[in-house]
């Protein structure tokens, strides 16, 4: 019996916790932490209390904090007293900032004439701003009805004192130097009442700038001071006229503020100025305003701050400040005095006074660095003028259109007056005492001279009539006026000429005019008389002037016919002009108006208006005066100052024909005028002879042998067109300058050389049965670049063809070769076959204006450059081959 083996099982351990429970523990363990979070960064509700809730929207309306949204309002619902409560809800992050000193407002769109904001708010919507304070957490809040003043951590913190707020407010900008630095965080009155406490603060990076001598003053509004001077606007800044402003200064040397420093608020910068106070005595305040200016040498140094009357002295006091900048002049000898309005018919002074008030008048010791400071000065009525001039003695023949106190001046500025008249010891002439000012003592010089100016100057001659008129007080008094003919430098001419008594020793002499001053010590020699002749007498009469230079120099004194049956014309120079008579001296006519009329234009010479209505003749001194003089020795006349000084030198051409050439046609050399056609005449063999005057500077060029002339006019045709100008202006003669010896007669030409000098390039020769369309200046061409033109076209010597030349510009001379192919550019080829027809034809340029085309075969070796005149085929029928070479041909080579 076969026993078989039984399989026996196999028993295995159970688990105890089944994976599947791990499901409901992570779960768990998730809800955990979603409840922690929830307690943790539970968003918290606020309530703020609004007056209004214009723009605010549930849901919408944001809450921020510097920009970054931090809550939402969710209600808004009516206050049981008054306004409305908007309660919003704050995210979890910002519930620290909620403290009882924190500040809400609502942030809106805003535009006024002070300030623009909240233009964000137009896309975004209104939102409610967020400043966070100190204090306990607080959930109700008040909500303000401005931003609230947000002053800088370690800002500086002041106070200003004023009587008024003068449209001070909180935010008032505080400026230094038109920068604002800081701003005003509270405007309050003090207990006392009479003044106002103006908190401000300062940024603390402009802190340095306080100093504990700072001033502070208002720029709030427009400033207006009706003064002497006009009426003064002052405007700090459009930001200050409407928003208000206050700015400081501080002097650099100051120390730092005290703590607690109190500064008081000026109304102006002027009260803010630190200045020397002084003080006025005078008997009678008459026209003198409060705050009158104190004026040195027309410059303002001070005012008038108060004016009281002491009854002990029985004066008026007025107390005054003066610019520190004066104050070193503020001595025992300085002197105040009191501008008032002078109104006669000997006087008029300070008109605009009767408007603005008088005004005071201040001049320093002429020593008050050596002197004594004074605070105290007496006002006078009028000024002390001792020692304040030097007096200056002249002699006159008589004292016509003299009076004692007349002005004296210089340039039409009064300088001094006239203090005394007396005899002179020998009773032949007047003594005339003249107080010069001491600021205008260096004008005085030995060489000075004195003329008598009266208020009215009657001039009456053949020149016309000239009346002149000087200020109503030179009318009535007369005076006198100072002449220089040299420049004065402002030096110390007051210690070298004058005494210690302030007058000067050296002797001067009254004129009678200007005219006479100006000769000065020849102002009573003789004339120099001179004679000139002419073929013709010079349109001039007895009196018509004589200039050098503008300048008159002398007049003409006689007209008459001299015995050599010329026109003589004799001139007397004044004595002090002497010099300019020499032998090198030349003359010429100015009188009236010259007019040169050609196809070229209208030329009008004229002088002066004195030359054209009276004649004249002018003179100069002239390195070249060869042929001044007649033989007789009298001066020649001229009629022209280019005749006189440089004349023109004379060409002559001969022409089968004038054509068109007129008296006056220019001469041209490369574009610039040369000359004129001066004269057209027939001479005997029936030949044009024009006489050509060529300027002096341009003849030894233009007359050498080899020197070519021919006529350019206007050139009309299908080709184009040249010259247009000469429509207008008339034609005009060419000049290519040869190189040959001196020449003055030549043939011209009628049409331009074959090769003018002036041109340089390539000629080549091109033989043709017959010209075509090609014609003087058409153009060469090079795959449609031109290159060159045509520059004649003439019949070969059996008249058999033609022969074309061309000139091939210098930049280009190199294409050239001599295998190169020329065949006609311009009109068109059509070529009819049984397949059709085919038309060939360069450019629409070509078709008009006629031309040649050229190029080079690629397919041989490069041949060597064409030499000048060489001879090519012009050919007739153009191959296709021709137009696609493209021969390399590199310059130089």
């Amino acid at each position: 019996m076969q026993n078989n083996p039984t399989d026996q099982a196999i028993i295995a351990k159970s688990r105890s916790i089944s994976p599947i429970w791990f499901l409901p523990c992570i779960a768990a363990l998730l809800g955990i932490w979603i409840l922690f979070q929830n307690i943790t960064h539970k968003n918290e509700q606020v309530t703020i209390h609004f007056k209004r809730a214009d723009s605010i929207i549930v849901d919408k309306t944001k809450v921020r904090y510097k920009g970054v949204i931090v809550g939402t309002v969710k209600k808004v619902e009516l206050d049981e007293v008054d306004g409305v409560n908007v309660i919003a809800e704050i995210e979890s992050h910002a519930v620290f900032l909620l403290k009882k000193k924190s500040q809400f407002w609502l942030v809106s769109p805003k535009a006024s004439l002070t300030s623009i904001s909240g233009l964000d708010t137009l896309f975004s919507g209104s939102y409610i701003n967020l400043l966070p304070g100190e204090g306990e957490s607080e959930n109700e809040f008040n909500a303000t009805n401005e931003q609230p003043i947000n002053i800088p951590e370690n800002a500086l913190l002041l106070t200003l004192r004023s009587k008024s707020a003068a449209s001070i407010n909180v935010g008032t900008p505080i400026f230094y130097k038109k920068i604002q630095v800081g701003e005003v965080a509270r405007v309050r009155i003090d207990k006392s009442g009479q003044f106002i406490n103006i908190q401000i603060f300062i940024e603390s990076k402009y802190s340095h700038l306080v100093k504990q001598q700072s001033r502070f003053w208002n720029i709030s509004g427009l400033n207006a001071n009706l003064s002497r001077a006009g009426i003064d606007f002052k405007l700090d800044s459009l930001t200050a006229l409407i928003a208000g402003g206050i700015t400081f200064n501080s002097p650099a040397a100051s120390s730092p503020p005290e703590a607690d420093k109190q500064y008081q608020l000026f109304d102006n910068i002027h009260d803010s100025e630190q200045g020397l106070s002084i003080l006025l005595k005078l008997k009678d305040t008459h026209n003198l305003p409060n705050r009158a200016g104190i004026l040195f040498k027309g410059h303002g140094i001070g005012r008038i701050d108060k004016i009281r009357y002491d009854s002990n002295s029985q004066l008026f006091l007025a107390e005054a400040t003066i610019n520190p900048a004066f104050s070193e002049m503020m001595t025992e000898n300085a002197q105040f005095w009191i501008e008032k309005t002078a109104l006669s018919f000997s006087k008029i002074e300070n008109l605009g006074n009767i408007i603005t008030g008088d005004y005071i008048s201040f001049t320093h010791s002429q020593h008050y660095q050596q002197e004594v400071p004074q605070s105290e000065f007496v006002l006078a009525q009028h000024k002390d003028s001792h020692n304040e001039y030097t007096t200056v003695t002249l002699t006159a023949d008589n004292a016509d259109g003299l009076t004692e106190g007349a002005p004296v001046t210089y340039k039409g500025l009064s300088i001094g007056k006239i203090s005394t008249l007396q005899l002179s010891k020998d009773s032949q002439h007047i003594k005339v005492l003249l107080n010069i000012q001491n600021q205008f003592a260096y004008l005085i010089t030995p060489q000075s001279k004195f003329h008598l100016s009266s208020g009215l100057d009657f001039k009456a001659s053949l020149t016309g009539l000239e009346l002149s008129s000087k200020p109503i007080q030179h009318i009535i008094q007369g005076g006198i006026t100072l002449y220089n003919s040299q420049r004065v430098l402002k030096k110390q001419v007051f210690e070298k000429q004058a005494s210690a008594s302030n007058t000067f020793n050296t002797p001067f002499y009254l004129y009678s005019s200007k005219e006479t001053a100006k000769l000065g010590k020849n102002a009573f020699a003789s004339p120099l008389n001179v004679s000139l002749l002419s073929k013709e007498l010079p349109s001039v009469s007895v009196g018509s002037p004589v200039y050098y230079h503008k300048l008159q120099v002398g007049e003409v004194s006689a007209l008459a016919l001299h015995d050599s049956s010329l026109m003589q014309t004799s001139l007397k120079i004044n004595p002090q002009f002497k010099h300019l008579i020499s032998d090198n001296t030349v003359f010429w006519n100015i009188s009236g108006i010259k007019v040169d009329a050609s196809l070229s234009g209208i030329n009008i010479n004229t002088d002066s208006l004195l030359a054209i209505a009276a004649g004249g003749i002018a003179l100069e001194l002239s390195s070249k005066a060869t042929g001044n003089k007649v033989s007789t020795g009298q001066y020649r006349l001229f009629d022209s100052f280019q005749q006189a000084t440089n004349p023109p030198k004379q060409l002559t051409l001969t022409y089968d024909d004038a054509y068109d050439l007129k008296t006056g046609n220019q001469v041209k050399l490369q574009g610039l005028v040369v000359g004129k056609v001066n004269q057209l005449k027939l001479s005997k063999h029936n030949k044009v002879i024009v006489t050509l005057d060529i300027e002096p500077q341009y003849f030894n060029k233009i007359a050498k042998q080899g020197s070519r002339f021919w006529i350019v006019r206007s050139n009309i045709s299908l080709s184009g067109t040249k010259n247009l100008d000469t429509l207008i202006s008339g034609v005009f003669i060419n000049v290519s300058p040869g190189k040959g010896n001196a020449m003055t007669t030549f043939k011209g030409e009628t049409n331009e050389p074959l090769l003018a000098q002036h041109k340089t390039g390539l000629p080549i020769t091109l033989l043709a049965n017959n010209a075509g369309s090609t014609d003087v200046s058409s153009p060469v061409y090079h795959r449609q670049i031109q290159i060159g033109e045509v520059i004649d076209k003439r019949l070969n010597n059996n008249a058999s063809g033609v022969e074309i030349v061309i000139n091939i510009y210098p930049q280009y001379a190199h294409l050239i070769r001599t295998n190169s192919v020329f065949w006609p550019a311009s009109g068109f080829n059509l070529d009819i076959g049984i397949t059709g027809a085919a038309l060939k034809s360069t450019s629409l340029s070509s078709l008009l204006k006629g031309g040649i085309n050229m190029s080079t075969p690629d397919d041989q070796k490069l041949q060597p450059a064409s030499n000048a005149f060489s001879r090519f085929k012009l050919q007739i029928e153009i191959e296709d081959e021709w137009l696609q070479w493209e021969m390399k041909i590199p310059n130089g080579n």
